[in-house]
């Protein structure tokens, strides 16, 4: 479900809400809706609420997504908050600080993940088998490595639950070798049907939407910048060297 509809549905829960004026009752009554906007996003566990830099605004943080709740709990808000004074995008920051929680608390047993031998960068990128940019990316893979870049790769099958794509990204899952099985699904080839108890497709799936992924490949730099779609590997050690 996209974060519009996502939103609406909210409103449509505030607007059935009675507020009470005291503070804490309008928390309860903040808290009930934010659980139920909790359900929609199947990736998501919990959230943040926090006073924003607005007065009258709370900042409510979900995964990476960030929304504003007016403190009388009448109105919510989606769009970026600048601080003028010093030219920075408030919004995106606290974005960068969900990104890099998340990631953080993912289980690496839990990806497939390409090492250099010595490590400068680390990304995590949703990726899709039968993605051509994905695909692109991963013939290059020996060159992301040779200039440090280790690569974590999470499934993200765009075209959902029960289709080819999501059964190819559960083979090669389940497949004694994952990294050869992952080589030779990127070239086109056929791995055979592998199921298995243990695969983390749907995990990672729902993530993503957490994240608001719209395409891939998606990247998430070590500094919990997103970076969405192909780069050839000079310019994306470029983008990871950058400052800020």
């Amino acid at each position: 479900m996209q974060i519009i509809s996502v939103l609406t549905l909210s409103i449509l829960l505030f607007s059935g809400a009675v507020l009470s004026n005291d503070h804490e009752d309008s928390l309860k009554e903040i808290d009930m809706v934010l659980q139920a906007l909790l359900e929609i996003f199947p990736g998501a566990t919990d959230y943040t609420l926090d006073d924003s830099v607005v007065d009258g605004l709370y900042a409510v943080s979900i995964g990476s997504e960030v929304i504003y709740l007016s403190k009388d709990g009448k109105f919510l808000i989606r769009g970026e908050i600048y601080d003028l004074q010093n030219s920075v995008n408030v919004t995106e920051e606290k974005r960068v600080l969900g990104r890099l929680d998340v990631m953080q608390s993912l289980d690496e047993q839990t990806m497939i993940i390409y090492e250099p031998e010595k490590t400068k960068h680390t990304i995590t990128i949703f990726t899709d088998i039968d993605c051509g940019y994905c695909r692109r990316f991963h013939q290059q893979i020996r060159e992301y490595l040779d200039l440090g870049i280790r690569v974590r790769y999470l499934s993200f099958p765009r075209t959902g639950p029960d289709t080819e794509s999501w059964e190819k990204a559960q083979a090669v899952w389940c497949s004694k070798n994952r990294q050869d099985s992952l080589n030779l699904a990127k070239q086109g080839k056929k791995i055979g049907s592998v199921s298995c108890l243990d695969s983390p497709v749907e995990k990672h799936y729902n993530l993503g939407s957490v994240f608001n992924i719209s395409g891939t490949p998606t990247i998430v730099t070590d500094k919990g910048k997103v970076i969405v779609g192909y780069l050839p590997p000079e310019s994306l050690l470029f983008r990871l060297s950058e400052k800020g």
